[in-house]
């Protein structure tokens, strides 16, 4: 029979022959509910990203995105699935919203309490600020080819790159010398 409810259907089934006993668990999938699931596409023009935009950060050749636990001097990166341009995220990936940056030429990552910045000068510090500067104030460029986004803080921090760290699964600002492994931003593009 159909499932007509907005939750999967669950049950076991056990067999049994003799002295020997297998179970099995049967489910059925939940009615769709006819809504879309939001859709998140991998930017490759810095010029099409605008005040009020949603974005999520993401490793541009690994499978993690920047997590909404903010760690005391990094964030976290959690697993996602990238499919094509798209990928698909979970409850604990940090959803952004662009804000006018503090510097001319820059974009703000408003977490919903508070803004990213660059926070150090001497560690690979990536926190979250109440009020925003010119630290948590990102030029961004993005490579057409690649979709590697290239994230500067423009603040007097001088660690002020973002970047994703494949040693120890996070994301933190990182100074030009010793780079670490880029970011792609992905846009909200469809939601119903």
């Amino acid at each position: 029979a159909e499932n007509t409810t907005t939750e999967v259907i669950s049950g076991n089934i056990t067999v049994t022959c003799g002295t020997l006993s297998q179970t099995i668990t049967v489910s059925q999938a939940a009615k769709s509910t006819g809504e879309e699931a939001d859709t998140w596409t991998l930017v490759t023009d810095a010029s099409t990203l605008a005040v009020d935009d949603q974005v999520v950060l993401v490793a541009s050749n690994a499978d993690y995105a920047l997590s909404t636990n903010q760690k005391t001097n990094i964030r976290g990166a959690v697993t996602i699935t990238k499919s094509g341009d798209t990928v698909i995220i979970g409850d604990d990936v940090q959803i952004l919203t662009l804000e006018a940056g503090t510097a001319d030429g820059t974009f703000a990552f408003y977490t919903g309490s508070g803004y990213l910045y660059a926070a150090s000068s001497s560690s690979n510090h990536l926190k979250t600020q109440t009020t925003n500067n010119d630290n948590g104030s990102w030029k961004i460029t993005i490579d057409a080819a690649t979709g590697i986004a290239t994230i500067i803080a423009q603040g007097t921090n001088t660690r002020n790159y973002m970047q994703y760290n494949s040693t120890s699964v996070l994301f933190a600002c990182y100074d030009s010398e010793k780079p670490q492994k880029p970011i792609a931003i992905y846009k909200l593009t469809v939601t119903e």
